[in-house]
């Protein structure tokens, strides 16, 4: 296995060997890098570790291209040495994106042990910073991200029950997961259900499970998912297309802890952790009727939001990284990045499938490039057709609805189908953004 990549950048330091010996002792493959050729050479070599010597007093450029590295590496940790160090700078560097500060006079073992101390073996270093023990595959460092990291690390170890709201694709199932594997149930089961995908029979069936005899075919009893998940969390996904009676007998169960198999008479006790999650309003879904309202405040006595991609594009770049490795290694690829100007047209678009959609792009272009192809490549003409919109994308989305307005004639039905809208979203948006068709059109 290669070693991991320590960027070092620095300015002309009488210490460069020294540092170097001591990195590679400590299992790191140096490379070192100005203040101008980091962001090319981090975006080449995905660093696992960034360490910054600074010899100035005010060392603005330095300072800049920390804050840069920290928005676009993800996985990476950061130290900072410090020749000319002060108060003023310490704290600087750290607003920066420094995990560790270390100031003169430094040694060898110093800069060892606050490596050590700061990668520490066998644990996922993203996770130790925000609080989470395991299981951090929520990729980005936006503000939206950040904030999400910090109301998982503190709920999560709670015992209520959480809803997750969000659009399609934005990763409901990971922050479920995450959820229960830095819980106290983590080394218990952790059970998912689509309810979505199966009829009301099935729905029944699969939560509840059955009795032998109860419908033809049910030779043998089985359980069903609450009494399989005992102990640990069971997820409801799409939780709002569940029919009014599966909630009324849901509600049930998670009120009693209770169930009955289907054709049983037998009760059978639960403990279960309940994770729900839809990209519907469950509000508006109650208002109308078609969601109870008791179940409805069983579940969301946590609520979480998952921002949609368009909310949080400068974590776009830290996803193209980080698929990029996974795709690298499931395929036996070596994409090291993509060209900026492939990635800048990535951050333009607005990504309607969210992650999901920008996960598949990914694939496709991998798996369009040749086996040997390495280095920085730009997006396949194959992925670009699907980013209709990315080139030149404007940047509001009043411009973005003009634009589709206008590139199919002024066709509704077109132009929703063209942002991956709804009609009625289409009729929405055109009422919040005060689009009116005579007035636009002349």
């Amino acid at each position: 296995m290669a070693q991991p990549i320590a960027l070092i950048v620095e300015n002309h330091t009488p210490r460069r060997d020294e540092i170097a010996r001591t990195l590679t002792m400590a299992g790191y493959a140096p490379l070192f890098a100005s203040t101008l050729s980091a962001p090319e050479l981090s975006a080449r070599h995905c660093p696992a570790l960034v360490l910054f010597v600074v010899t100035l007093a005010e060392p603005v450029e330095e300072l800049a291209c920390l804050a840069h590295l920290h928005t676009t590496l993800y996985g990476a940790r950061f130290l900072f040495l410090a020749s000319a160090s002060s108060e003023t700078l310490a704290i600087a560097a750290l607003h920066s994106g420094a995990e560790r500060y270390v100031k003169e006079p430094w040694t060898a073992a110093m800069l060892a042990l606050a490596v050590k101390e700061l990668v520490m073996p066998g644990t996922n270093q993203v996770q130790a910073c925000c609080g989470l023990r395991q299981g951090d595959r929520f990729v980005g460092r936006s503000p939206a991200t950040q904030q999400l990291r910090a109301q998982l690390a503190r709920i999560s170890p709670t015992d209520s029950s959480v809803l997750i709201t969000g659009e399609t694709g934005t990763g409901k199932d990971v922050i479920a997961e995450m959820v229960h594997v830095n819980s106290k149930r983590a080394k218990k089961p952790f059970i998912c259900i689509n309810t979505a995908a199966l009829p009301d029979t099935l729905v029944e069936n699969e939560l509840f499970g059955h009795d032998r005899g109860a419908f033809t075919g049910a030779v043998t009893e089985q359980d069903g998912k609450l009494a399989a998940a005992d102990g640990g969390t069971l997820f409801l996904d799409e939780i709002g297309d569940v029919s009014l009676p599966v909630q009324a007998k849901l509600l049930r169960a998670i009120e009693n802890k209770t169930i009955y198999r289907v054709g049983g008479t037998r009760s059978v006790k639960f403990d279960v952790r309940i994770v729900a999650a839809t990209n519907q309003d469950l509000d508006r879904a109650v208002g109308e009727g078609r969601f109870r309202s008791d179940l409805y405040y069983r579940l969301n006595v946590i609520r979480m939001r998952l921002p949609p991609l368009r909310e949080r594009p400068e974590d776009i770049p830290l996803l193209v990284n980080h698929y990029l490795r996974q795709f690298n290694k499931e395929m036996g690829r070596s994409v090291r990045a993509l060209s900026p100007r492939a990635v800048e047209t990535l951050c333009a678009y607005h990504w309607p499938g969210n992650v999901r959609e920008l996960r598949n792009a990914i694939e496709a272009l991998l798996v369009n490039l040749a086996p040997e192809t390495t280095g920085i490549v730009d997006i396949p003409p194959e992925v670009l057709r699907q980013l209709a919109f990315a080139v030149g994308a404007p940047a509001s989305e009043r411009e973005r609805l003009l634009q589709a307005l206008t590139a199919t004639s002024w066709n509704k039905s077109k132009a929703a189908s063209a942002l991956h809208w709804s009609r009625m979203t289409l009729y929405r948006k055109m009422r919040e953004h005060k689009v009116d068709l005579r007035r636009e059109r002349v």
